[in-house]
């Protein structure tokens, strides 16, 4: 609809579109908001229509003269109205909650199992990427030539499970983008939910630029496997992954908890336990935001 216009033009007229829908869903469509609408028509029915309603005091006064008969089936009829008023928001609210409950609670599974996962992955990546650097160095240092030809063998074949985890976190590094649209309405509807959730995007991609490190492989017919598997390894690149996995771990796991938190906290909600281990917890709590405070400042 606005794609047609430029930035400049299509920018503004989508905000002033939405504000301009969510007032009107506010009026139409909620119980303050039509109370509100009411009494604004209320007070300028004489300007908008050429009429004045009755106030309360005339209101009273005709209501006082009208039959028993009549104030009996007028009082009945504002209750009835009333009570189906109630019981309808009542219900309204209360299907709208579960279907919010409901949704929160499968991004917020959905956002836990792929995080988790990914976590698991580059921190198994960077174990690789420091076993790299730790027989490089054993080598280089004049160990044996059973224990560096042991050393340079087990780091190829690890190699290859390193090579599946990369492509995994690769793929991965795609997919977490596909949160913000499947649940974009969801995380502008709080605070925090969406910032947290970039906070988290930005680590993965931080961390997936760094994945690209060489993977040692075997030649048929080297002689001198041992030098060649030093040859291989980029030990520069490799402590880059290494780095970029410490930097930013903390980073991933604070953030992505931060939305599932914040998700499921309506849903589950404070009590005296979730106080109390919270309290119990405060020190651990401390070490973990100085730290990450600490990390942000660098």
């Amino acid at each position: 609809m606005f794609s047609k216009f430029p930035p400049k033009i299509s920018v503004p007229l989508f905000y002033a579109f939405i504000t301009l829908m969510y007032l009107i869903r506010f009026l139409v469509g909620n119980t303050y908001g039509i109370f509100l609408l009411a009494l604004f028509i209320y007070y300028r029915a004489d300007e908008l229509f050429g009429i004045s309603p009755y106030t309360l005091d005339q209101l009273a006064l005709w209501l006082a003269s009208q039959s028993e008969s009549t104030k009996t089936a007028l009082l009945s009829s504002f209750i009835t109205v009333i009570g189906f008023m109630l019981a309808y928001a009542t219900a309204t609210a209360n299907w709208k909650g579960q279907l919010l409950a409901n949704l929160k609670l499968q991004a917020a599974g959905e956002l836990d199992v792929f995080f988790s996962e990914y976590s698991k992955l580059a921190t198994d990546c960077e174990i690789y990427a420091s076993s790299l650097i730790e027989a490089v160095d054993k080598i280089q240092k004049n160990c044996t030539l059973d224990k560096a030809v042991f050393l340079a063998s087990y780091n190829r074949d690890q190699g290859q499970i390193f090579i599946q985890k990369r492509q995994r976190l690769i793929a991965m590094g795609v997919d977490v983008h596909s949160f913000q649209g499947r649940y974009s309405t969801l995380l502008l509807s709080a605070p925090n939910l969406k910032s947290s959730l970039d906070a988290a995007t930005t680590a993965v991609t931080n961390i997936n630029d760094k994945l690209w490190i060489n993977v040692p492989f075997h030649i048929k017919g080297d002689e001198n496997v041992v030098q060649t598997f030093v040859n291989q390894v980029n030990v520069a690149d490799c402590f880059a992954l290494k780095s970029a996995v410490d930097a930013h771990h903390d980073e991933l796991n604070f953030s992505s908890g931060a939305v599932r938190g914040n998700l499921m906290s309506t849903v589950i909600g404070f009590n005296i336990w979730t106080m109390y281990n919270l309290y119990r917890q405060g020190g651990d709590f401390y070490k973990v935001i100085k730290e990450r405070y600490t990390k942000l400042q660098k």
